[in-house]
């Protein structure tokens, strides 16, 4: 051996075991993670899976490419090697053996190289463990779970075959062409009988996958039929499907017949056979379908697919759980729990919605030591998530965590009164333990990247790798690539490594069978912060239902898994299960229950505190609207246009003295555009969809709304004229909430003043009969005749006060309510003071 190939196989090497120490040091790290998240069960699980899925694919990949190699091999007689000594050149033969050695080492490193794509090890769990549905479809006779568990895998060793057949071919085909075993002559291809004979076989390979993807395609109809929405037809199930076995079978017995014919040189006979299957599948798979479904051989079109939207409408509501919502009764226990009484309004119902409550909040923080409401520092604040949503005393209040742009440190979390016009925030204290990591950034939270080290000494409870010992230092500092881990025990007496610290990253590494929500919410309990985040049991392979498309993709089935409430100060991950999970869900609750949130293991007042399911509510009011429930059969309903654009509507909570629940709501439309109920989603333990269906004469959505915009237009025509020039002034959404009495609307005025802060300069609510504007909710319904209106004496005449007489009015009213001890009005007549004074609250 020369110094050369002394040199690069030394190279060689080195690369190897920096390789092979990555991705050792990867597997420590991440079983001391999981250990520390007390789930080694779980690492154990993506090790086996991924050695069974990787290690037979590489194992099946490198026989496929060393049978393709070697019989290339065989077409090489020799292989000369120039070389020269001194003056003299030589030629030196590689033997067969070397050869031999060659192209074993080439098939396993395309064996490796095929391997590597197949990461998705947890389809192969739900393969070892999913527990079956307990329900059969009716098509083909086989448990839902064939169609969540084994298809997706299916599907993936089909295309990894497809992909590996094609890639050997082509390489195939290149070593030929170099060998001059495959070669053009004139106008030909000539190729010796040992090539005919190789291609001839890998072309029965591809008839054989052309079979297997017939195969998947009968499959495929069940979820994609060739009717509106992709829905499976009568044509579909007597003629589509049996025109795919058909085929799949023919293609299989095409394969048999190119193998022989090419092996025996009947080349003419193997192309008629190929000519023959594609011709016969444009025509059976794709023309004879057409033209039956234009006939009467399959019955009458406007009857034959009668049972078919009913079982479509069967499988959509199983998908989609709306089975599981609850159906709310006049003077039930329901109808005391989820209708709004409208004296209770003004402090229950949210007069912003999550996007416009942002836009209005301040983007500095004020000055350390300084009220809200001064003018703020330059130092600019950034939301670290979306808003939460909570009850403080009476009144629903969003929960707002910030922290400085381009800073880790100086997180600041307010509490925001969203029953005002005007954004009132105060910030919210949390309380430290012992037991607490103290620092002005939460351990755990959005969007924080990187590795954190603390003491252990000072944060007990918290989630990390322990770097005590020599060797996890140097496995974490050669995993992270992070030298200054060596001596993490020189700067702590305990070192702890915080890792994974982003929230969807951490939930996803610990429940990765489920879809994450679009939003982490935050709340606050006794003092401590926590992040919630929605999990959903989730697939587009679901047979026969509707698909939808949603904000976190499209899926023909869509149900709540559990909520996962992460404690920001420790890391520490528990999930909150549906209250009646799937069984993708239950099968990871047997596999890992110490991942799940045992009953009462949790304070009621935090899991109270949980928000709606809002992507699975979404899609099972869509399947209720379109398909109707198992009691009262379809009726077709619809949600107004604008009823989800820009997320869900303003919330509101519902419940009683015991339990306070936040929710949301939305009208339901029939044909004749009336509202036909109200749908409200809240929260809590259950996390429930309910339906309260309206009563007759019902309101008619575009009349009452329209009535609601020209109120809101008259009401910004008699603004100063100042404002009422100021083009800033815009129309919010419309908020539906069920009263006793029937559904309410309510819809305010939005002003974004020349300064940049957001207010709410006039509100309107209707009944559909009655109509209200007023300054505040309160003046609203007051003009309804719900409720009293606000404490405020009539002027002296008829005829417009100036300012100071009307300020010297409400002066009076807060006087008279402070001595009666009416915080509530005087609160309502002291923002009322403000505006006369032209100093509106902040």
């Amino acid at each position: 051996m020369g110094a050369r190939s002394g040199l690069i196989l030394g190279l060689a090497v080195a690369a190897a075991l920096l390789l092979l120490g990555r991705a050792v040091t990867a597997l420590l790290v991440d079983h001391a993670w999981f250990t520390a998240m007390g789930l080694p069960a779980l690492f154990w699980e993506q090790v086996i899976d991924t050695a069974i899925l990787q290690g037979g694919a590489w194992c099946v990949g490198t026989l496929f490419a060393f049978a393709n190699l070697h019989a290339v091999r065989r077409t090489i007689v020799a292989v000369a090697v120039p070389s020269r000594v001194a003056n003299l050149e030589l030629t030196a033969m590689i033997s067969g053996q070397r050869l031999l050695a060659v192209t074993v080492v080439l098939a396993i490193l395309v064996g490796g190289v095929l391997a590597i794509p197949l990461t998705n090890w947890v389809d192969l769990a739900l393969l070892r463990h999913g527990l079956p549905f307990g329900e059969i479809e009716g098509v083909l006779g086989r448990d839902l779970g064939f169609y969540l568990y084994w298809l997706p895998i299916e599907e993936t060793l089909y295309l990894w075959s497809l992909v590996s057949v094609v890639s050997m071919t082509a390489l195939v085909v290149v070593l030929y062409a170099l060998t001059r075993s495959l070669r053009m002559e004139g106008r030909r291809v000539a190729a010796s009988t040992h090539v005919r004979r190789h291609l001839s076989a890998l072309g029965a390979v591809v008839l054989l996958l052309l079979a297997w993807s017939y195969r998947l395609d009968g499959f495929d109809l069940l979820r994609q039929g060739s009717g509106p929405d992709g829905m499976f037809l009568k044509v579909d199930h007597r003629v589509t499907m049996r025109m795919d076995y058909l085929l799949s079978f023919g293609s299989a017995l095409a394969a048999l017949v190119v193998f022989r014919t090419g092996w025996v040189g009947q080349l003419r006979a193997a192309f008629l056979t190929l000519t023959s299957i594609l011709i016969a599948a444009l025509g059976l798979r794709h023309v004879a379908p057409i033209v039956l479904a234009r006939t009467h051989l399959l019955g009458d079109p406007a009857t034959r697919d009668l049972d078919y939207f009913a079982s479509r409408a069967l499988y959509s509501r199983r998908a989609f759980d709306v089975e599981g919502m609850r159906v709310v009764h006049r003077d039930s226990g329901a109808a005391l729990l989820t209708r709004v009484p409208r004296a209770g309004l003004p402090v229950r119902l949210s007069l912003w919605d999550r996007g416009t409550l942002a836009t209005a909040m301040p983007a500095t923080r004020a000055p350390e030591g300084e009220p809200r409401d001064v003018a703020p520092s330059d130092q600019a604040m950034g939301d670290a998530s979306p808003l939460g949503w909570t009850v403080v005393g009476d009144r629903t209040t969003a929960l707002v965590v910030r922290r400085p742009v381009g800073s880790a440190e100086g997180w600041l979390a307010s509490a925001v009164d969203a029953t005002r016009p005007t954004v009132r925030d105060s910030q919210v204290e949390f309380a430290q333990t012992t037991d607490d990591y103290a620092g002005d950034e939460p351990l755990v939270g959005p969007g924080l990247r990187g590795a954190r080290l603390v003491d252990a000494e000072h944060a007990r409870g918290v989630r990390g790798v322990s770097l005590t010992s020599l060797r996890a230092r140097i496995a974490h500092a050669w995993a992270l690539r992070d030298l200054s881990l060596l001596d993490a025990d020189t700067s702590a007496v305990e070192p702890l490594l915080v890792t994974h610290r982003d929230v969807r990253e951490r939930v996803a590494r610990l429940a990765p069978i489920f879809v994450l929500g679009n939003d982490v919410l935050p709340l606050v309990h006794e003092g401590r912060l926590y992040w919630t985040l929605q999990l959903y049991s989730a697939s587009d392979r679901y047979p026969l239902g509707q698909q939808w498309q949603l904000s976190t993709g499209v899926y023909s089935y869509f149900r709540l898994a559990a909520t996962a409430v992460v404690e920001a100060s420790s890391g520490r991950v528990r999930l909150v299960a549906a209250p009646k999970p799937d069984a993708p869900t239950r099968t990871w609750i047997v596999r890992l229950p110490s991942l799940f949130a045992t009953p009462g293991e949790l304070a009621p007042a935090l899991v109270a505190q949980l928000p709606p399911a809002s992507e699975s509510a979404v899609a099972q009011i869509k399947t209720f609207a379109r398909f109707g429930s198992r009691l009262e059969g379809t009726v077709i309903r619809q949600l107004p246009d604008s009823a989800l654009v820009g997320g869900t509507p303003p919330p509101h909570w519902i419940g009683n003295e015991r339990e306070r629940l936040i929710a949301w709501s939305v009208p339901l439309l029939d044909g004749g555009d009336q509202i036909g109920g109200v749908a409200t989603v809240s929260g809590g333990l259950a996390r429930q969809t309910w339906w309260d269906s309206t009563t007759i004469p019902r309101q008619r959505w575009r009349a009452t709304t329209a009535r609601m915009q020209a109120a809101l237009d008259s009401a910004r025509s008699a603004m100063p004229d100042g404002t009422r020039r100021e083009p800033r002034i815009r129309a919010g959404r419309v908020s539906t909430v069920m009263t006793p009495t029937g559904p309410l609307l309510v819809q305010p005025l939005l002003w974004n003043r020349v300064e940049g802060s957001t207010i709410i300069a006039r509100l309107v609510a209707s009944d559909g009969v009655r109509l209200g504007v007023g300054s505040t909710l309160v003046e609203a319904l007051g003009r309804m005749g719900d409720i009293p209106m606000p404490l405020a004496p009539p002027a002296a005449s008829g005829e417009e006060s100036p300012p100071s007489d009307a300020a010297r009015r409400w002066y009076v009213a807060m006087r008279d309510a402070l001595r009666r001890g009416d915080w509530a009005k005087f609160g309502a007549a002291f923002d009322s003071l403000g505006r006369v004074l032209e100093r509106p609250p902040q």
